[in-house]
């Protein structure tokens, strides 16, 4: 274009061939850049000092990349109905989450949907109903084998009150002195002899003693919460399965002491803590009221609360929905064809959706799609995860129980990961698995790198 013109522009006398246009001035330029663009997520996570806690697809293959935490916050709320692709969500924000050095995960599992991936990174999935059965692997607790320490013990006091007046007796000044005697007394005795029946030997109330009956060996909650030493793992990766538990009296006692335990826990690392099926927990008293708490109090622990639920409608009528609105400033609304109803969308409302981001929900894909909400901004993403990731994120029916315990019975948790994906036929991954050098960061690794 214009080399002709060009050309004779340049020979003498050619005074009106390639006249020069006059400039244009940059402000009319301004007018045609844009200026906004579609939200992308942060590109790190500033307050773990790491990056984004996984990347994820969006439409026309643009990544998003995601990461929970909005300043020090990373309390995440995930609501969707069954079948929707929940439980895979939950597996792989905690397998990615132990991308960040030293972090910790303890979840609250309801149906094994995070088993294979606990296991599989060789964490610790513990049935808390295998006590209430005749397994002979089953989860065994010792509330009281701290008490020596004189700040155990007060909590132990606290602890022991709670449960006994669930049993229906009333608790004065003149019971918790009883408790506190005979706390007291059994502290000096060696640890395998601080159980309950031990407790209830010490006892100078006969009323308590019958309070604690259930809990002690030979009643049907004897085996769970009155061991001689306690059974309960250790690893950064901690599943708590609570199906065969909730419901029965033992569990507000059972989830009290491990809430315990977990806080003990929480030291400043990295620390997620994940409650799938969180409408149990919202039926719950106990579990509710510490989840309120949680929610409040464990930004300082640099810990987040990752709470999941089948229906907004369950934590609209709760009690502690002005906590759970509040405090969790990033929401992650999985596809609900049924988000157009009136009802169902008023409560969509109230949790600051407006009309165009119900019509996305309720037209998005299940088991594919995910609208993050957060106050940076919003996006539908799909996880678009490979065949690799969806052997350990979605392995939940009983036929994948099944295989888990084949595997792990034969193979141990060392050897599960590469035995399970050779089951799924994955070989190829199976020699990659043993190539791999360790991803996940140790804190000294950490420190060293920044030094």
């Amino acid at each position: 274009l214009n080399a002709i013109e060009a050309w004779l522009g340049s020979l003498p006398g050619h005074l009106y061939a390639n006249v020069r246009q006059p400039p244009v001035s940059t402000l009319n330029l301004v007018h045609m850049i844009p200026i906004s663009a579609v939200w992308a997520g942060p590109a790190r996570n500033d307050h773990l000092d790491g990056p984004p806690l996984f990347y994820a697809e969006t439409e026309g293959s643009t990544p998003f990349r995601f990461s929970p935490h909005v300043g020090d916050v990373g309390h995440t709320l995930v609501v969707g109905p069954t079948g929707s692709g929940k439980s895979v969500l939950l597996a792989l924000m905690a397998l990615q989450f132990r991308r960040y050095a030293g972090a910790q995960i303890f979840a609250f599992d309801f149906g094994g949907s995070i088993r294979c991936a606990t296991v599989a990174c060789g964490g610790d999935w513990q049935d808390l109903a295998g006590a209430l059965s005749d397994d002979e692997a089953a989860v065994q607790l010792q509330p009281l084998r701290n008490i020596d320490d004189i700040g155990e013990r007060a909590w132990a006091q606290d602890w022991l009150s709670g449960l006994i007046a669930r049993e229906g007796v009333t608790i004065d000044p003149v019971a918790r002195d009883h408790l506190w005697s005979a706390l007291t007394s059994l502290a000096s005795a060696p640890v395998a002899e601080r159980t309950l029946t031990g407790l209830s030997v010490l006892l100078q109330s006969t009323e308590l003693k019958q309070a604690l009956t259930p809990f002690c060996l030979g009643g049907p909650f004897g085996r769970l919460l009155d061991a001689e030493t306690e059974e309960l793992g250790t690893a950064d990766f901690q599943a708590f399965e609570t199906e065969g538990l909730i419901g029965s009296a033992a569990t507000p006692a059972v989830l009290a002491y491990l809430f315990h335990r977990i806080e003990d826990r929480l030291d400043g690392r990295p620390s997620l803590i994940i409650v799938d099926e969180g409408w149990l927990a919202l039926d719950d008293g106990t579990f509710g009221g510490q989840l309120r708490e949680w929610l409040k109090t464990l930004r300082k622990k640099n810990a987040s609360v990752l709470f999941a639920t089948q229906s907004l409608a369950d934590i609209d009528n709760s009690a502690i929905a002005p906590a759970i609105i509040e405090s969790c400033p990033t929401r992650i609304f999985l596809p609900n064809e049924r988000a157009f109803e009136p009802q169902i969308a008023d409560i969509y409302r109230r949790f600051g959706l407006n009309e165009r981001q119900i019509e996305i929900v309720a037209r998005a894909m299940p088991k594919r799609d995910y609208y993050c909400q957060s106050r940076r901004g919003n996006r539908l993403f799909s996880l678009g995860l490979g065949e690799v990731a969806l052997a350990f994120t979605a392995a939940s029916s009983k036929t994948d129980h099944a295989a888990i315990t084949d595997i792990l019975s034969e193979h141990g948790r060392d050897g599960f990961a590469a035995a399970w994906l050779a089951r799924r036929g994955l070989d190829w991954a199976v020699e990659l698995l043993g190539q791999t050098p360790d991803p996940i960061p140790s804190p000294q690794t950490t420190e060293t790198t920044h030094a």
